[in-house]
């Protein structure tokens, strides 16, 4: 009993090592170690308890040495499998490892080919735009080794663009042949190059395509060849609508006529951007025409350009084109959704063409507006003048007519200076007029649903008193002379808007004239509204028609004093120093442009500015003048004046203003009159046409000019001299008429050269050639490129020849890049190919 007792004790302690030994086995070797650990202590706790039991009945010393050597036995057995079991799984462990190392080193090895082989180029690049490293996608991009140089001798354009700092969000850039979207991450600088060469092709095919419809008019047709017997006027007609077909020929579009004097155009937006860069020079062809058979005929049209249906394309350019007529015709209106309409054109005066039916029409509408209405404010425009004040006087006096009360509203802190000298009259003389003469404030207290605002001598938001009392207003009628801007007031129950007539007074003075009631004038209220027509005319010299002395003779009638204008216009001594010392400041511009800015020391009205622009005119060879003055503390104001043949009016329209033909201004959001100054000059140098040469038939040969018989344009003061001297004539329409003839043999080679031009036009668009050249290592060609080097290439490449004479070589080809070459193939036809200047 004792002998199993002792060897149930001695199994406790081996069971109390192996469970100390598992859990020392879990600790250092993990959970599955742990498990093996433990089955193995159970394995001897079990064998250990099978020889306690043999041998219960031998001694003490026995068993106790025979479990010892089982225990031993046993645990060296389970240890050596355990240190051999750790060692395959150290070497499994080595092994994934390895696999693991081999496969991150593929992985490697597979992202440097992809970088270097991936289409989408890429380039690090140095503080100072060297490259420092490229795969070969961005190589084969500039056709260069790349490393070691800079952008700006690769690709200066590229370069540049990247200095910007508003390049973080990527830019697109045609590259040689192709487009690419460019994405430059700044932090590590590196350039990444996506070829989009698919995508903008149909972004530059679909812009192309975009439909245009535009309506044309042929101005006074009917009434010009009104005169004419039957075969005159279809031979007259004949030569408009063939200068018309032979411009749609020429540029590539459909035109048809609607009318003896309307005609619809179908064409491209590609076609519209060119007739743009143009100018639309038929303008003037038709000009030509009407100046070589002394006619007054011009054109106006109006086109539309949208991704909208063709319907609605249409009124568009129906609308483009009322606008277009609305402000004098001789002008082609562009409309286009999302942009300012552009104007072209509007060099001619305007003649009459209104009949007095349109002034009985709009009386009678004047009248039927006041019946119902319980008062009728009469607003003129800012800064009123005398033609502004004398037809809201006429105005007044019809409303009085049919028994309605009126008032004139006038802001007294802000009066033209001969308005201010008329309002000073009536408090001496005319006293009683001054009681219809009421404030923005005082109008805003009379405003009801039954009231009627009628806006003369304006028709522009920018030009009103107060806005505010327009905007409360239900009933509003205009009656102005300016050519319609594009922010004229719409939405009027009443728009009578007339480029033709001299001033407003003259419109005003037509409706009272056909008025359903007799209209009283007294004779200072008349003397006021002839004022209006004299300054506007400037003393009938400019759009004075007919008309305009009709008007005058109908306020003669009513007791207008001539000489009482003149009081009311004549100057004082101080006016007449001041204007001659502007007028020695003036500065003559092109030749032919005068401007006078005024010192800040004299005080620049309104008035001021436009005398001095008047007198300036004076100055020979002057065809436009402007006077430009600080108005207030914020607005600097500008006058302009022109003679016949110059429009001021689209010259102010850029500066935010308006007028007409040959009487235009602007008001400027300006400080700074030295900066309006510049702008303007800017302006006149940049966009305005020089002067047009004269055509001159050659009596005898002139050297460097032509032969004898020849017609050549020439500058106008060379074309008198040729004239005085008799060795020219002028190339008039009988003039021309005696070399007809041999023009007309001709015509028919000249056409068939066009189109051989035309043809080859086509294959040379958008073609492009490449030339290689050497570059030191300042970047510098070695040699310079010539024509005869791109024509060569093109011949080599593209089988086409042409004549190196005819090849525009670019200012620019000194860098590598892609240059726009023009090839002159004809005075009407210019080709354009991509020349690609590569480093060999």
């Amino acid at each position: 009993m004792r002998g199993f007792v002792n060897a149930h004790e001695v199994g406790s302690v081996f069971f109390c090592r192996a469970v100390w030994y598992n859990s020392l086995s879990q600790t250092r070797w993990g959970e599955t170690v742990g498990k093996r650990a433990g089955i193995m202590t159970s394995l001897i706790l079990f064998a250990l308890a099978v020889v306690a039991i043999v041998f219960r009945d031998q001694t003490p010393v026995l068993v106790i040495l025979a479990l010892a050597a089982l225990f031993i036995v046993l645990n060296a057995y389970f240890v050596v499998r355990y240190i051999r079991h750790r060692e395959d799984t150290i070497l499994l462990l080595r092994k994934s490892i390895r696999e693991q190392e081999r496969l991150v080193k593929r992985k490697e090895r597979v992202e440097e080919q992809l970088i270097v082989a991936v289409p989408t180029g890429i380039m690090l690049i140095g503080e100072q735009y060297d490259i420092q490293w490229a795969n070969d996608a961005a190589k084969a991009i500039f056709e260069n080794t790349l490393e070691g140089k800079n952008l700006a001798m690769i690709h200066k354009p590229l370069k540049e663009t990247l200095a910007l700092e508003d390049t973080d969000n990527g830019i697109t850039m045609k590259i040689y042949e192709h487009w690419y979207d460019i994405r430059y991450e700044r932090s590590s600088r590196a350039v990444f190059f996506y070829q989009v060469t698919e995508r903008e092709e149909i972004k530059r095919n679909h812009y192309r395509s975009i439909a245009v419809v535009g309506v044309l008019h042929l101005d006074n047709l009917a009434d010009a060849l009104d005169v004419f017997d039957v075969q005159e006027r279809n031979e007259i007609q004949g030569k408009y609508l063939g200068a018309l077909d032979d411009w749609a020929y020429d540029k590539g579009f459909y035109i048809i006529p609607l009318s003896t004097s309307k005609l619809i155009v179908f064409m491209h937006r590609h076609n519209l951007d060119t007739l743009i860069t143009n100018q639309f020079k038929i303008i003037d062809s038709i000009a030509e025409i009407s100046k070589e058979n002394e006619l007054m005929i011009t054109l106006s049209g109006g086109f539309a350009c949208a991704n909208i249906p063709l319907s609605e394309l249409g009124e568009l350019a129906e609308a483009a084109l009322d606008l277009a007529l609305s402000r004098g015709g001789d002008q082609i209106v562009v409309n286009m959704p999302g942009e300012p309409s552009k104007v072209f054109g509007g060099n001619t005066n305007t003649q009459e063409k209104r009949t007095r039916i349109s002034s009985r029409i709009n009386a009678q509408r004047l009248a039927q507006l006041f019946e119902p209405a319980n008062h009728i404010l009469i607003m003129p425009h800012t800064h009123p003048d005398t033609d502004a004040l004398g037809s809201a006087i006429g105005i007044l006096k019809m409303a009085q007519a049919l028994n309605k009360e009126a008032s004139i509203v006038l802001d007294f802190e802000a009066l033209d200076k001969t308005v201010r000298k008329i309002i000073q009259l009536m408090e001496y003389e005319y006293v009683a007029l001054l009681d219809y003469l009421i404030t923005p404030e005082e109008a805003q207290e009379l405003i009801n649903r039954d009231t009627v605002l009628v806006l003369v001598d304006h028709h522009s938001r920018g030009q009103l008193i107060d806005e505010a009392l327009y905007r409360r207003v239900p009933s509003v009628v205009i009656i102005d002379h300016h050519r319609k801007l594009q922010d004229y007031l719409e939405g009027t129950k009443m728009s009578y808007i007339e480029p033709y007539a001299s001033s407003s007074t003259e419109l005003v003075v037509e409706m009272i004239n056909v008025f359903k009631a007799e209209v009283v004038i007294n004779p200072f209220e008349a003397t006021i509204m002839l004022s209006g027509i004299i300054v506007d005319t400037n003393n009938f010299m400019y759009r004075t028609g007919s008309r305009t002395f009709e008007a005058a003779a109908l306020l003669r009638k009513f007791g207008a004093d001539t000489y009482k204008v003149k009081n009311i216009l004549r100057e004082s001594l101080k006016d007449i120093q001041i204007k001659s010392q502007l007028l020695s400041l003036a500065e003559v511009v092109k030749k032919r442009f005068s401007i006078v800015v005024v010192p800040e020391t004299i005080g620049a009205e309104r008035s001021l500015l436009a005398q001095i622009a008047d007198d300036l005119l004076e100055i020979d060879n002057t065809v436009a003048a402007f006077t430009i003055g600080r108005l207030d503390s914020t607005t600097v104001g500008i006058s302009a004046r022109s003679l016949e043949g110059f429009n001021v009016q689209v010259v102010m329209e850029a500066f935010g203003g308006g007028g007409h033909l040959n009487n235009a201004g602007a008001q400027i959001e300006q400080t700074d009159v030295i900066a309006v100054k510049n702008d303007l000059i800017t302006y006149l140098e940049q966009s305005v046409q020089e002067e047009k040469p004269m055509k001159v038939i050659l009596k005898k040969d002139l050297k460097n000019r032509g032969k004898k018989g020849a017609i050549i344009e020439v500058a106008a003061g060379y074309g008198n001299y040729l004239l005085t001297s008799k060795q020219a004539i002028e190339a008039t329409a009988e003039n021309l008429q005696a070399i007809e003839d041999e023009k007309d043999r001709h015509k028919e080679l000249e056409r068939k050269e066009l189109e051989v031009m035309k043809a080859l036009k086509q294959r040379l668009d958008y073609r492009a050639v490449k030339l290689y050249v050497k570059i030191g290592e300042t970047g510098k060609f070695y040699g310079k490129i010539s024509a005869k080097h791109i024509a060569d290439a093109l011949l080599e490449q593209h089988e086409i020849e042409v004549d190196k004479r005819k090849i525009i070589m670019p200012d620019d080809l000194d860098t590598l890049g892609t240059h726009e070459v023009k090839v002159k193939l004809h005075r009407d036809v210019t080709a354009s190919f991509e020349l690609l200047v590569l480093e060999a």
